[in-house]
């Protein structure tokens, strides 16, 4: 019994595994998709492959970018994609194969997490037939081969999952290892993506209005709670830099929140809001259209639940939960949403509403299979009606995926050679400057010397990210001009003196050298609260490691007892 159950699991993980695979392999021959943010979200990840092969864990400062004048990028965007992209670009030994490998975990870790969360209601059939739906859900494939953020926004989307399933857990099961797993989740999440994090965090606590229940209120709140605190500790090394140094951040400006990036550019339909990219807006709509065809599956369910008195206990549990929260993920892309967008401001951050068809996507594969569990149990699918309405939307969606991918205005992908000649080329151009700070302009870039000082010489010793040191000659009084864009941390030193960093009017670092040969010395240092952010951040991973560790011994060590056991019974059968 025991061995019939695991091969029987084994087997539908294996037909998701492959459905992964089908939808990812497309980039694999083909190449790596060329969205607008593919050269910046390439930028960050070298910038961690070059720390984490130089034996920096954490990088604080992306020295090579604009031309070693640096960027402050990596300390407020998520960090947990990057790393994914250098470990895979260390494993591998090429950027392409990382990047298409990459798509394929989180597009295959997005279907599991689908997987779990319905396997709170269903048996494995109907969890695999959401985890296949979701892999095909066309908004879904919008975020792997057509998006602003495809890579990380793709991530946290599959991090999300897995946060719905742990959170469904607690409040069906109420046990403390899906407490560790909402934790963990969450953590990653907050790593991974911010808007999807507000987006997301918004959703998980509508949700759990939904599951709560009169008799048991009060214990799975508190476990929430545990868990929602215990993940922002463990982020904490992240979130502390990024909500202490906002104000120094060009993309806080309103710049970056009105024009093409206001809030009202994103509202479905997209080609008409989006001024800036009706060319090619009417793919996303259609990609929102038939994922609405998904969340619209219930209507059956509706329409002849008085009529049919099928049991049929989860579907509709699912229809009570998981189809209003879908619902109401597609209100905040419509323009009926925009007063609540007006009211609260710090949602306007988010910038694209059509972000919250991730939401409408997830529910949108849940809601799906309790249908097609409806349709079933019903024996609806006797019916003609429903036999052609079923294989009419199926081949709609194939069809257009199938266009879609191959579609020269949706899929721009970059081929082996191409790609890795970008990469080559990325520390030699210059960044997005909505991740530089606010006293950095572009003009300062025009002067490529590292150290110039009127009328002295000088000569680099070090010149590291995060630690720069370099002599200048005797002479007179004066200041050097270094070629680093000016941060509030970096500290320097003139023969082991402490001197004040200033700013030209382009940013870039000066600081006074007196007239005697000097050696200057620049460490870009973290601040305090930062650095004890950072410990907490640390113990709290080794802590949540360690329960994670001692929970799934305790499991193996339970189910090899039970082993004998249904051996025994298999015998004797």
């Amino acid at each position: 019994m025991y061995q019939i159950k695991l091969s029987s699991e084994r087997f539908y993980l294996a037909i998701i595994f492959l459905a992964a695979i089908a939808v990812v392999i497309p980039i694999a021959f083909f190449g790596i998709p060329d969205a607008n943010d593919t050269p910046q979200h390439f930028k960050f990840a070298q910038t961690y492959y070059n720390s984490l092969t130089t034996g920096d864990g954490f990088p604080s400062w992306a020295g090579e970018e604009n031309f070693g004048y640096g960027d402050i990028g990596i300390r407020f965007y998520p960090p947990l994609e990057y790393y994914f992209l250098a470990f895979a670009r260390i494993v591998v030994g090429n950027w392409y194969d990382a990047a298409w490998l990459t798509f394929l975990f989180w597009i295959l870790s997005g279907c599991l997490g689908i997987y779990y969360w319905t396997r709170n209601w269903f048996p494995q059939k109907e969890a695999t037939i959401a985890a296949c739906f979701y892999a095909i859900i066309p908004f879904h494939l919008n975020q792997l081969y057509i998006s602003f953020n495809n890579y990380s926004e793709l991530a946290a989307a599959s991090i999300l999952t897995f946060c719905f399933a742990f959170l469904t857990r607690i409040f069906k099961h109420n046990k403390n290892s899906d407490v560790l797993g909402l934790a963990i989740s969450f953590a990653l999440l907050v790593l991974t993506h911010l808007p999807l994090t507000i987006i997301g965090s918004l959703s998980l606590f509508i949700y759990a209005l939904t599951l709560l229940q009169k008799d048991n209120l009060l214990q799975p709140l508190v476990k929430c709670a545990i868990a929602f605190g215990v993940a922002l500790l463990a982020s904490s090394f992240y979130w502390v830099v990024m909500v202490s140094e906002m104000k120094w951040l060009n993309h806080v400006s309103d710049r970056f929140s009105s024009g093409r990036f206001s809030f009202d550019e994103g509202f479905f339909p997209f080609h008409y809001h989006a001024a800036s990219f009706r060319d090619t807006a009417w793919i996303i709509d259609i990609a929102c259209i038939l994922t609405l065809l998904f969340l619209a599956s219930p209507i059956i369910y509706f329409l002849y639940k008085k009529q049919y008195k099928t049991e049929v206990g989860s579907a509709k549990s699912i229809f009570q939960t998981v189809f209003p929260l879908g619902c109401l993920a597609f209100f905040m892309v419509t323009p009926l949403s925009r007063p609540l967008w007006i009211a609260l401001t710090p949602l306007q951050k988010i910038q694209f509403p059509t972000r919250w068809m991730a939401i409408v996507a997830m529910c949108s594969a849940v809601v799906a299979a309790a249908s097609v569990h409806y349709l079933l149990k019903g024996d609806f699918l006797k019916q003609r009606i429903w036999i052609y309405g079923c294989l009419i939307v199926l081949t709609t969606i194939a069809f257009y995926n199938f266009i879609y991918i191959f579609h020269p205005t949706s899929f721009v992908p970059n081929d082996r050679a191409k790609f890795e000649k970008r990469l080559q080329e990325l520390p030699e151009s210059q960044s997005f400057d909505c991740w530089w700070s606010i006293w950095a302009k572009s003009k300062a870039l025009e002067t490529k010397e590292q150290v110039s000082v009127e009328a002295r010489q000088s000569r680099i010793i070090e010149w590291e990210a995060e630690e720069r040191i370099f002599e200048v000659s005797e002479g007179t009084v004066s200041f050097a001009k270094i070629a680093t864009f000016y941060y509030p941390h970096w500290q320097a030193s003139v023969n082991g003196n402490s001197v004040k960093v200033e700013k030209d009017a382009n940013g870039a670092m000066l600081i006074e050298i007196p007239a005697e040969k000097s050696v200057v010395k620049l460490i870009f240092q973290e601040p305090l609260p930062v650095r004890i952010a950072s410990i907490f951040s640390i113990l709290t991973w080794f802590f949540l490691l360690s329960a994670f560790l001692f929970l799934a011994r305790e499991k193996l060590v339970r189910l090899r007892s039970l082993r004998p056991h249904f051996a025994e019974e298999e015998f004797s059968c």
